[in-house]
């Protein structure tokens, strides 16, 4: 409790008051969550919230259900209080919005508009996510082929945008400080982080890239199609495939697709599915799938248990 006020002091600079709930109120609770966590309220800004204290491990969807019947119980915001978490899960709480916060380290409460990150200490406001063509810049650069020191002339010729759309990315990426340019006519990129701070810093910013999907029946032999969803879960995973068989196509194309052999059907009907993206997935990977991080993109607000393991099980084998 002293710790939190301390933290509480020293990066938004106001003294909570933080009490613990009287046991008999604690009875309305299940016992699986009274067992699982300790509870405190907390009045913060004119506001009451209530710190839910982690003591064991979970996974994001489970926590998320317990601070909802915490909060539906005593009609109260709940705040998730863990000691220690992981890169990965910090990256999921954001992801979903469960307000959380580890002492001395980081405090990121949405509903006040407040994310102080380690050795912050000043609140502010959640940027606007990213914009295409800024995403797939970012993933190509984490994942085909390193654009440090690149000047921006030859980033659009790489990757098959125009000049200006590259410089509004790379501002973008500049403003949100995830690299640095250098030059005055002839501008030049530079990331001074490491794959793995760049991606979870970048993150939460980006968007899942399917644009529209479209089912067919029949079959498909398309160089320009790379497996999708399910089927790329399942090779990147131990989460047993689909029947249905999921295809990713660049931005437009699927104007192009039908014939005798593919017919359209309506929603879930066909035994396959098309999904166009944002941006090309064909030159975001070699391997006949589209890349994983992309893929984490299309399914991390998944309220799946299983899928959510998937996902720990590609980010753990992700060479960084």
């Amino acid at each position: 409790m002293n710790e939190l006020k301390k933290y509480f002091k020293s990066a938004l600079g106001v003294e909570p008051e933080i009490q613990p709930l009287k046991a008999d109120k604690l009875k309305a609770l299940p016992l699986y969550i009274t067992s699982e966590y300790t509870i405190q309220l907390i009045k913060l800004y004119r506001y009451d919230f209530l710190l839910v204290n982690v003591k064991n491990d979970f996974t994001t969807d489970s926590l998320k259900k317990h601070l909802e019947t915490i909060r539906n119980v005593f009609d109260t915001k709940t705040i998730a209080v863990i000691a220690q978490l992981e890169a990965f899960k910090r990256t999921r709480l954001i992801e979903k919005k469960i307000p959380f916060i580890i002492p001395g380290k980081q405090m990121y409460l949405p509903d006040l508009l407040i994310d102080l990150k380690e050795f912050g200490n000043k609140p502010k406001e959640l940027p606007v996510a990213m914009r295409p063509a800024t995403q797939f810049l970012l993933l190509y650069h984490l994942q085909v082929d390193p654009l440090e020191g690149i000047n921006l002339k030859k980033i659009a010729e790489k990757l098959g945008y125009d000049a200006a759309t590259i410089t509004r990315a790379v501002y973008y990426l500049h403003n949100m400080g995830l690299c640095t340019l250098e030059g005055m006519k002839d501008k030049s990129v530079h990331f001074n982080k490491s794959r793995r701070e760049l991606w979870e810093e970048a993150e939460p910013l980006m968007k899942n890239p399917v644009k529209k999907t479209q089912y067919y029946s029949g079959w498909v032999a398309d160089e320009n199609l790379y497996r999708a969803n399910n089927n790329a879960l399942a090779h990147y995973s131990d989460l047993n495939d689909d029947v249905i068989e999921y295809y990713a196509v660049r931005p437009g194309y699927t104007q192009l697709m039908g014939g005798a052999n593919l017919k359209k059907t309506a929603l879930l009907e066909g035994n396959i599915c098309v999904e166009e993206w944002k941006y090309d997935p064909f030159l975001l990977t070699k391997n006949g799938f589209v890349d994983p991080l992309s893929l984490y993109l299309c399914f991390r607000n998944k309220p799946d248990e299983r899928i959510e393991m998937a996902l720990e099980q590609i980010m753990e084998q992700f060479v960084w």
